[in-house]
């Protein structure tokens, strides 16, 4: 058929299908300019690519980032022996309350990405420690030290305590100095991050022990969880001249201590300190002491332990 016999209705027609498909091509070819990403939006999307071996990358108050020193993420089958030491009673000579800390699965098990430090009640039995302990309590502590220390900085565990509204049972996340710059406890310092009683079950405590503590306002008696049983983040930052104790990311108490003379602020809390985690019984106060309905065995299960400089 001779061009000049096509009608002039379909010579339009594929004049406008020409210019469709010309458009459908620059279209794939050229993809029209995405809508801008709101703050928040771009703000995740950096989070998410900027990592280090802590998680997302964190920021300080002044915009210099938090640099990660230590993380734990309990992995693997058992305890890492190059990132902790573990308590043995009968072999330091040390313990708390009335319980016998050991180096055993029963007491300290790592299974599925958590930490169990676990208390337990057995046959009597006398325990190594400090005037020969006999009890019938066991239970699980380990620390950094030897292996882990730093002065000042960002400290935090994910965890959760026992369900137990019984009194008795004690665990914490706590630090305690390398070595005793100052003297003996309290001379050295003692950092609770989150001390946690089954007397008290909704209360996880932060405190600082110096010489010169005053435990109305050492202590943050105001930190509260609803449901200790769940996973809470507790967090401590600190600094020279002030320490801020966080709970699921919300500061509940913050302390800026007076140590008697001859130390001055910032002593005792200058020098290095290693991380700690125990799980175990308490005879201190009369009003949280062992009864006959105390629960065993209870766990204190850590999900992730990390610090910052």
């Amino acid at each position: 058929m001779g061009v000049g016999s096509v009608p002039a209705s379909l010579v339009v027609n594929v004049r406008r299908l020409v210019v469709v498909v010309v458009m459908i091509s620059l279209a794939g070819l050229v993809p029209m300019p995405a809508a801008a990403p709101s703050h928040d939006t771009a703000t995740v999307a950096a989070t998410a690519v900027a990592r280090d071996r802590c998680g997302p990358i964190l920021r300080k108050s002044n915009g210099n980032r938090w640099r990660c020193s230590f993380v734990e993420n309990f992995k693997g089958r058992k305890l890492n022996r190059d990132k902790w030491i573990v308590q043995e009673s009968t072999k330091s000579r040390f313990n708390t309350g009335l319980t016998c800390y050991m180096d055993s699965t029963r007491n300290i098990k790592v299974r599925r990405g958590k930490l169990r430090l676990i208390t337990r009640k057995g046959p009597t039995k006398v325990c190594g420690a400090y005037k020969a302990l006999v009890t019938r309590f066991t239970g699980g502590m380990i620390g950094t030290k030897g292996h882990f220390s730093q002065t000042y900085g960002r400290f935090e565990v994910r965890a959760k305590f026992p369900a137990s509204k019984e009194s008795g049972l004690q665990a914490a996340f706590w630090m305690y100095p390398v070595e005793k710059k100052y003297g003996q406890w309290p001379e050295s310092g003692e950092i609770d991050v989150a001390e946690w009683w089954s007397r008290y079950p909704h209360l996880v405590m932060p405190s600082l022990h110096y010489d010169g503590r005053v435990k109305k306002f050492d202590s943050g008696r105001q930190c509260k969880v609803r449901d200790v049983a769940r996973f809470h983040t507790y967090r401590v930052l600190w600094r020279p001249d002030i320490m801020r104790f966080y709970i699921d990311g919300r500061q509940c108490f913050a302390r800026s201590w007076t140590p008697n003379p001859p130390q001055e602020r910032p002593q005792p809390f200058d020098h290095p300190f290693s991380m700690i985690l125990h799980m175990g019984v308490t005879q201190y106060y009369r009003e949280t002491r062992i009864t006959n309905r105390t629960e065993f065995p209870s766990a204190l299960v850590v999900d992730y332990a990390k610090a910052w400089r």
